[in-house]
């Protein structure tokens, strides 16, 4: 290696020192979700299994929107697969007219 490389090199690294320097020491910034159309969310999950299947499976209750989406991993593809979807407030509009 020359020596004009080698200096190359070290100039280098030094300004991805500083670089990384200053990214690491300013102070943080937290992201901000765009809360205008629904508010803060906050999220409850639940593990559990269905009959008739070993996969476990996940709930997850969106408190602000009061949603329920039902989540399985398959190992075969190797990815997270939707497995259902409830809206608690249509659910339970519908079951107040049938307790009418």
């Amino acid at each position: 290696m020359t020596r004009s490389t080698l200096a190359g090199l070290v100039l280098l690294n030094i300004a991805l020192l500083g670089i990384l320097a200053l990214v690491s020491f300013q102070p943080a910034n937290e992201a901000h979700a765009d809360n205008t159309a629904s508010g803060r969310a906050e999220y409850i999950a639940i593990t559990g299994s269905i009959a008739g299947s070993k996969t476990p499976i996940l709930w997850v209750v969106n408190q602000a929107t009061q949603e329920v989406v039902a989540v399985q991993f398959d190992a075969q593809k190797d990815q997270i697969v939707g497995f259902g979807y409830r809206n608690l407030n249509d659910d339970s509009i519908v079951l107040r007219r049938s307790r009418q």
